[in-house]
Parts: C-alpha cells; sequence; structure tokens
C-alpha cells in the first residue's frame, strides 16, 4: 500500500529534502524562493514545465507546457509502436498571454494556447485526479488528447523532492510512474482508446532556478513485472548530484529511493540498445528503442538538444526488502539532453 504523507513542515527556512503524500503547501513560491509575480532577473532565472506521457500498447504518448519566464513552449508527440510513426510538433513562443502555469503540483493548471495550438494538463482537487486536454494542428497534421488521468485502484503516492542548486539556489519538482488513463488519442486519422487497465502514465512537474547550461540523461518508464505487479521508475543523472536524487522506483504504488544511476549508450547511434543500472545494484535495466524524436534548435537565448527514444525497457528492479522484479517489455522513454536557457 501506498505510504503515508511525512511532508516536511514548513518554517522560515525551508530544509532540502523528499518526501512522499500530498504536497501539502499552497504552492512551490516560498519553496525556491522566486516571486510568484513582478518583473526581475528571476524572469530570466525561473523554470518550470509539466510533462505527462502515457505508455500503451500500441501507443507512447508525450505532452508538456514549459514556461521559462522569458520564453513559453509546448510540445505533443505521439509514436505508434506498430508502425513506428512519430507525429510530434513543439511551440516556442514569448509569453504574451499563451500560457498560465500555476505553481502547485497538485491543484493547479498548466495551460498552453496559441492558433491551432491548445494543450493543458490540469491537476486536483484529489490527490492523483488530473486531466489532459491537446488539440495541435500543423502542417496537415493532428494530434488531439482527452485523457483523464487516475491513480490505480491499489492507490500510488507521489514523490516530492526540493533540491539545493548551485550558486544557493532552489529545486523542486514532484514525479508520480504508474498512474493510470482513460480517453482517446488521435493521431491524425488514427483513435487510440486509453482504457485504465491497459495504460500507464507518467507525471513531472518541476519549479525552479537551474543553470544558465544544463546537460542531463533521464529515463522513466511503467507497466507490469513479469508477476503482474505493477512497477514505475524515474531516473536521472547530471542535475541533481548535490546530495538529494530524484531516482525512485514505485513497486505497486510504493516510491523507494535507489542510489545514483549510470547510464552506458553509443552517443554516435542511439538506436543501439541503452543500459541503466544503479551504484547500489539494485536497478539493472536494457533499454531497446523503437523510435526516436531528436531535435537542435537555436532560439538565440535559447538552445536545446536533444534526443529522446521511445521504446522498451527489460531487465530488473529489487526493491528495499530485496525482492528482484522481472521486467520484459515495459514501455517508456530515456533522454540525452542539452539545454542553454
Amino acid at each position: 500500500m501506498p505510504q503515508q504523507d511525512i511532508t516536511p513542515p514548513p518554517g522560515p527556512v525551508m530544509e532540502h529534502g523528499a518526501w512522499s503524500g500530498k504536497f501539502s503547501y499552497p504552492d512551490t513560491t516560498g519553496l525556491v524562493n522566486l516571486p510568484a509575480s513582478g518583473f526581475s532577473l528571476n524572469c530570466f532565472r525561473e523554470k518550470r514545465w509539466c510533462y505527462a506521457g502515457i505508455i500503451h500498447q500500441d501507443i507512447i504518448f508525450g505532452a508538456a507546457v514549459v514556461h521559462l519566464g522569458y520564453m513559453t513552449s509546448a510540445f505533443c508527440f505521439g509514436f505508434d509502436r506498430k508502425t513506428r510513426q512519430m507525429v510530434e510538433h513543439t511551440v516556442v513562443w514569448p509569453p504574451l498571454g499563451q500560457v498560465c502555469f500555476d505553481r502547485n503540483p497538485e491543484a493547479g493548471i498548466c495551460r498552453f494556447k496559441g492558433a491551432g495550438k491548445f494543450l493543458e494538463i490540469s491537476s486536483g482537487p484529489d490527490l492523483g485526479i488530473k486531466k489532459l486536454k491537446a488539440d495541435f494542428k500543423f502542417s496537415g497534421n493532428t494530434i488531439l488528447a482527452d485523457i483523464d488521468i487516475l491513480p490505480p485502484a491499489s492507490g500510488i503516492d507521489p514523490m516530492h523532492f526540493f533540491m539545493p542548486m548551485d550558486n544557493n539556489a532552489h529545486a523542486f519538482t514532484t514525479k508520480i510512474a504508474g498512474l493510470r488513463a482513460k480517453g482517446q488519442i488521435r493521431l491524425d486519422k488514427t483513435v487510440y482508446e486509453m482504457e485504465p487497465d491497459k495504460s500507464h502514465v507518467l507525471f513531472d512537474w518541476t519549479h525552479g532556478r537551474y543553470p544558465r547550461q544544463t546537460s542531463w540523461n533521464w529515463a522513466c518508464g511503467s507497466g507490469l513485472s513479469r508477476n503482474d505487479l505493477p512497477v514505475g521508475f524515474n531516473f536521472s543523472t547530471g542535475v541533481y548530484e548535490n546530495g538529494i536524487l530524484e531516482n525512485i522506483v514505485w513497486i505497486n504504488g510504493c516510491p523507494e529511493p535507489v542510489g545514483k544511476v549510470e547510464f552506458t549508450y553509443d552517443t554516435t547511434d542511439l538506436d543501439k540498445p541503452w543500459t541503466i543500472k544503479s551504484r547500489d545494484s539494485r536497478v539493472d535495466l536494457l533499454f531497446t528503442p523503437e523510435g526516436i524524436r531528436s531535435a537542435d534548435d537555436n532560439f538565440g537565448i535559447i538552445k536545446s538538444r536533444f534526443f529522446q527514444p521511445c521504446g522498451r525497457f527489460s531487465g530488473s528492479i529489487e526493491s528495499r526488502t530485496g525482492a528482484k522484479l522481472t521486467l520484459d517489455e515495459v514501455g517508456g522513454v530515456v533522454e540525452e539532453h542539452f539545454a542553454k536557457w
């Protein structure tokens, strides 16, 4: 069963740490020590994004609203796992009213609205109840989604991280891997029906101040182990090595911390399998790409170069009690990303 809420008590000086359960703060403004309104240099330092990914036997889908203070962005993609076709679109624009981004991961709205582009990921009022709506029309293509994001019947706890960054900065992130999807996704003329017992949802809500140039690897997936136990995970390296790591596995809805992870892959051929292993030997995964998203964008003050294969994980994850879970074909994504933002 999911763990109880162990939220650290608020105080004049917030202590860095990680906890599961409810968020229990009005918003993240006090945590990351950035003003909620008004113009300042923080407009060039504050980073916010909300991402939801859906894993299904027929499709891997992802969408995000991104607010960098001086620039906003939204992207949406769908990868058909049978035809190996990728449909995707990204829009980048100054923050001239297109974006709404509430600073609460459990009771807020993250929305991007522009000509032929609409994406909204909303949360609340109940823990784990979210909504995703997308309507992207571009270059003769269409991506539509109307999804209710639900907790599994057995429940699941989000994991919250309040982390120190360089130069006395702070970052906060909420991660969940193992929610469920109900609704419909459409890529051009193909419709995919999402049912809660056949879909797995990844959720990432982040707010903080990050270095001007940041590079990272990331892996996230969710599905069932060989013995049908729900499992999800989130691993990264390159960003949060100042003391608190966002490396977590969810086993039947309960989050468990994992030590540092190492990504090994061929940087000259990202279509080859990747390995993800933790230094505490609890995680030993092989990722096999099925398709890949990539971009190398230069918008002057913003540069983004990333490779994000979609595919499946196999291998093993060990619980903190020593039980070993075998994974055969758990869907998810991995990523190599450089950002100048």
